[in-house]
């Protein structure tokens, strides 16, 4: 083994104990020895990638391919950088080159997990899983792959993909926790279980759907959650004791929830509880403050026409967020279809976008009530939703709590989707009041949007303009 091979490996094995400052440190070292070794340059990817310098590590994939074009191994860097920055044709054209000059086993079997990863992302749900089902031939032992069929046959409405769900956590963004020394439940009754989240807000309000669920078969329920949803769920389920200490360290819990007999992830009692279509029941679960909710429908009653709520942007750089981003400019259309009092439900301070966009168009009524959608309690954010007449959002956490609170509600969906909405169809099973406008190809939102306009008309009657 050559001095490069042994230092490659050495900074591997630091990445993953999350070392990387160190491990890039080795990386520039061997690129000043060499600037053309493809295993340098394919190492400084790998270590870009893990300190979440995307850009950086797309650009140093494209050079390690153009050194070393016969390495199976730098078509996949490649391939995964051009994933997480969304440049979706170049990922899989690196993985597909990756794979045809790829001759071992194991090489196929890493190519085929994140080319199967891939079309996950861009909702292409039953090529995932043919992709991962060959990771899983070459690699019989990933759970990388498990959770892969897992994922793509619960797009595709095949239930049985819960019990490979568990294969899940661990992954990036999905932790799996323990207690004390409990085991993963089994779904043994009468036992103190304790749920938690593990993944983000919209993730976890749609998952807490089968928490009611939970409660007939669990002697004791502690729900382990996001400290912005702690008061909201406290209320909705006055039988669980619930902590606002989600993937903290110290929990200072009280002495009789620290040893539970059980814990699981919220996402895992999908395979106890939703084998069906009709065990989706679709019904509210969450309940909103009602002196809050009070609070707003006296302030909206003044406003004596419709109030819709409405979110234009989703996610993080690495979930999609470029293909879940709109511009108020995109929308105008939209908000000036009906004369109607528009509520920001933004999840970032959008004062600034606001204030320079109702400067272009004066009659458009858009409003941000930052004490109810910028605060660290959702509480607030529920509460304003509840007496809104209806909202209208990019795929985003505020539909899952609309869906939560029963709340009425269009969905602007990506043609990257994730597994919960499916490949088609205008319905979700998760929530009765949600109804999903599919974009067809990616960037361009004329064709939803045109349907919600349509729609809104059909509600609401005359145009702006023909009032």
């Amino acid at each position: 083994m050559s001095d490069t091979e042994i230092l490659v490996g050495e900074a591997m094995k630091l990445c993953e104990a999350g070392n990387s400052d160190k491990a890039w440190g080795i990386a520039e070292m061997l690129m000043d020895q060499d600037p053309n070794s493809a295993a340098a340059v394919s190492l400084a990817t790998y270590v870009s990638w893990k300190m979440h310098k995307l850009s950086l590590s797309y650009q140093l994939a494209v050079r390690a391919t153009q050194i070393g074009p016969l390495i199976p191994t730098t078509w996949m860097r490649l391939g995964i950088a051009a994933n997480e920055i969304w440049q979706v044709d170049a990922s899989e054209t690196a993985f597909k080159t990756g794979l045809r000059i790829a001759q071992r086993k194991e090489e196929k079997a890493a190519l085929e997990i994140n080319y199967s990863a891939l079309l996950l992302d861009t909702g292409r749900f039953k090529e995932a899983e043919e992709h991962a089902r060959r990771a899983v031939e070459l690699n019989p032992g990933s759970p990388k792959a498990q959770a892969n069929i897992g994922l793509a046959m619960l797009g595709q409405r095949n239930w049985k993909g819960w019990e490979l769900y568990s294969n899940t956590l661990g992954l990036p963004g999905r932790r799996q926790m323990k207690y004390a020394d409990e085991p993963v439940w089994d779904g043994t009754k009468g036992k103190t279980v304790v749920l938690y989240g593990e993944q983000g807000i919209g993730d976890e309000l749609s998952f807490t759907s089968m928490l009611p669920d939970a409660i007939k078969d669990c002697g004791r329920i502690i729900l382990d959650c996001d400290a912005k949803l702690e008061n909201l769920f406290k209320r909705s389920f006055p039988g669980v004791k619930v902590y606002g200490t989600r993937w903290e360290r110290v929990l200072n819990w009280d002495a009789e929830d620290r040893k539970p007999d059980f814990s699981v992830a919220l996402g895992e009692l999908g395979k106890f509880y939703r084998q069906t279509d009709e065990s989706f029941t679709g019904k509210p679960f969450l309940v909103a403050d009602p002196i809050r909710r009070q609070m707003w429908r006296t302030e909206f009653d003044k406003k004596k026409k419709p109030v819709i709520g409405i979110a234009w942007t989703g996610g993080m750089p690495w979930t999609g967020e470029k293909f879940r981003t709109l511009s108020l400019e995109q929308l105008k259309p939209l908000l000036s279809s009906v004369d109607a009092h528009w509520v920001s439900l933004q999840y970032k301070d959008a004062s600034k976008e606001i204030e320079e966009f109702k400067k272009k168009n004066p009659s458009i009524d858009l409003v941000q009530y930052s004490w109810a959608t910028l605060t660290k309690d959702y509480d607030d954010t529920a509460a304003l939703v509840s007496e809104v007449d209806m909202v209208i959002c990019i795929q985003t956490a505020v539909a899952h709590l609309s869906g939560a609170l029963g709340k009425e509600c269009f969905v602007l969906l990506p043609k990257n989707s994730q597994f919960k909405y499916g490949e088609s169809g205008d319905t979700m099973p998760w929530y009765n009041s949600l109804r999903i406008f599919r974009q067809r190809s990616l960037k361009d939102w004329t064709g939803p949007i045109g349907s919600i306009i349509h729609a809104l008309r059909q509600r609401y009657g005359q145009t702006r303009a023909a009032a």
